[in-house]
């Protein structure tokens, strides 16, 4: 086992070194201490790796492992398993989409102080999924939810804020659209528990790991008695003929779902398609300010308007997501949120 006499991180050197033939366990606990994750959320905490390992020559001593032929060990198996293993820690080095699948887990606030986990799984990324992946957005959505509950009363129902003399109602239903990997769709089903049912919702390619997601969390739902389906929606797509107002929603939420200059318009158009015209129906939105989308944030504004929203409440955020600028530091991103209502109901 790798100690640290004192706080000083340790040299490659004093990890096991393949002249001394290491047993399998001593490699494969090594590269368990080299593994990286991703860098935090919401702050600009660098990757921990405990005992702390100077990286200088980290790479060079992986790729040694890589080129021996690991001839002491006693089986093929344990061989490929160690250089599987290595295989995945070079990757980890080379960037966020380069890291292999992972599970990762996401504190949630509420109103009574008592944070919730969600556990949510990421496949391994490429060009064509970055749906998959958890964005800062989503978590800086997901950990206000509370806050815009309390700050804006008839967004929900009045049982949500403890009303008894209300008489008991169908279940708020809810609609996330652009889903990912649920991050933010999970924390309301959590923070909403029996009084809301919520519709997860994305592409088709992204839709059976977002259902994935809801089985890893099963648990914590069926302890808030949460009720959560997924499904697949195209926004390109109007449904015909249109929903009647049963199959309606009383809260839309969507997080980071600007990436195409279409997305504005088929955006908007699926929020009037599917949000309930009634008093307390709200959309709720997370955008990050990035230059190249500030158009289309602007362009989404506008169509909100046109189909009849109006802001109740909005505001801007910062955070730090997990891509890692041109130094390797953390990258900052800028968010702007917002709740909308029919502007002929405020």
């Amino acid at each position: 086992m790798i100690t640290a006499d004192n706080d000083e991180p340790l040299h490659v050197l004093d990890l096991p070194q393949l002249y001394t033939k290491p047993s399998a366990k001593d490699i494969l606990d090594t590269l368990d201490l080299l593994a990286v994750q991703p860098k935090s959320f919401g702050s600009a905490a660098q990757d921990v790796v405990k005992p702390a390992i100077q990286p200088g020559e980290v790479a060079k001593y992986l790729t040694s492992i890589i080129s021996s032929p690991l001839a002491w060990l006693e089986s093929d198996e344990l061989r490929e398993t160690i250089w599987d293993a290595t295989a995945a820690r070079l990757s980890e080095r080379a960037g966020r989409t380069a890291m292999p699948a992972l599970s990762r887990v996401f504190e949630i606030p509420t109103s009574s102080n008592e944070d919730f986990k969600l556990t949510l799984h990421e496949p391994s990324l490429t060009s064509d999924n970055l749906g998959m992946k958890t964005w800062l957005s989503s978590y800086l959505l997901s950990r206000r939810l509370h806050l815009i509950f309390d700050s804006v009363p008839d967004l929900v129902h009045p049982a949500f804020n403890g009303d008894k003399s209300v008489k008991k109602t169908a279940p708020i239903r809810a609609l996330e659209l652009g889903s990912g990997t649920g991050l933010v769709g999970l924390s309301f089903a959590v923070l909403c528990g029996q009084l809301a049912s919520i519709h997860l919702t994305d592409l088709p390619a992204i839709v059976p790991n977002l259902t994935h997601n809801v089985t890893l969390n099963s648990e914590l739902l069926e302890q808030t008695s949460a009720e959560v389906t997924t499904g697949v929606l195209d926004w390109s797509v109007i449904p015909d003929p249109a929903p009647i107002r049963v199959e309606q929603y009383n809260i839309i939420l969507a997080a980071d779902p600007l990436y195409s200059p279409d997305h504005p318009k088929l955006l908007a158009q699926t929020i009037e398609t599917w949000l309930s015209r009634g008093l307390d129906s709200r959309v709720l939105i997370e955008l990050p300010l990035r230059d190249a989308y500030l158009p289309q944030v602007e362009e989404l504004r506008q169509r909100m308007q046109g189909i009849g929203l109006a802001i109740v409440e909005e505001g801007n955020e910062s955070g730090y997501d997990d891509w890692e600028g041109a130094n390797g530091d953390s990258v900052e991103v800028h968010c702007w949120w917002s709740v909308w209502g029919w502007s002929e109901k405020l």
